[in-house]
């Protein structure tokens, strides 16, 4: 393809509103529309990692999020019934994140959109093609880490 005019930046950014909005799209056709983007993320990172201990400083380094947006997504997610936060008996100034009942069944739903989204969007693209995909990303996130302005 030529890339004549074309800016990795805006491109990116336009496939993500895309993949968002698709996304979002899915999950109200499914009735799990009080989820927002972000707090699927989560629920499936806290899913993932269910066996270990996972605080909020893990979910800001993971996503890259400050620390007053992760505590009012936490703050809302909790109130939604989607996590509930427990001390540790090392330290009770710290809280462990952990998914509720139904946390976790909006995670399994969440999951079987995700898998229908990523068929969909891998429809036509050969597994070489997907691999240097996957390459080609790799390299952008590690030439924005490499150069990021602190």
């Amino acid at each position: 393809m030529e890339r004549k005019g074309r800016k990795i930046g805006p491109e990116i950014h336009c496939a993500d509103l895309k993949l968002s909005r698709n996304l979002s799209a899915h999950v109200r056709k499914s009735g799990v529309d009080e989820v927002t983007m972000m707090h699927g993320w989560i629920i499936r990172y806290l899913y993932e990692n269910r066996e270990q201990d996972i605080f909020q400083k893990d979910i800001e380094q993971r996503f890259a999020v400050g620390r007053s947006t992760v505590t009012n997504l936490l703050q809302l997610m909790e109130k939604k019934g989607f996590v509930r936060r427990e001390s540790v008996k090392q330290d009770a100034r710290l809280k462990k994140v952990i998914l509720t009942e139904k946390g976790i069944a909006s995670q399994e739903s969440f999951e079987d959109i995700v898998e229908h989204i990523e068929e969909e969007l891998s429809e036509g693209i050969s597994e070489e093609e997907l691999h240097i995909f996957y390459k080609v990303l790799d390299q952008i996130n590690q030439n924005v880490k490499k150069y990021e302005v602190r």
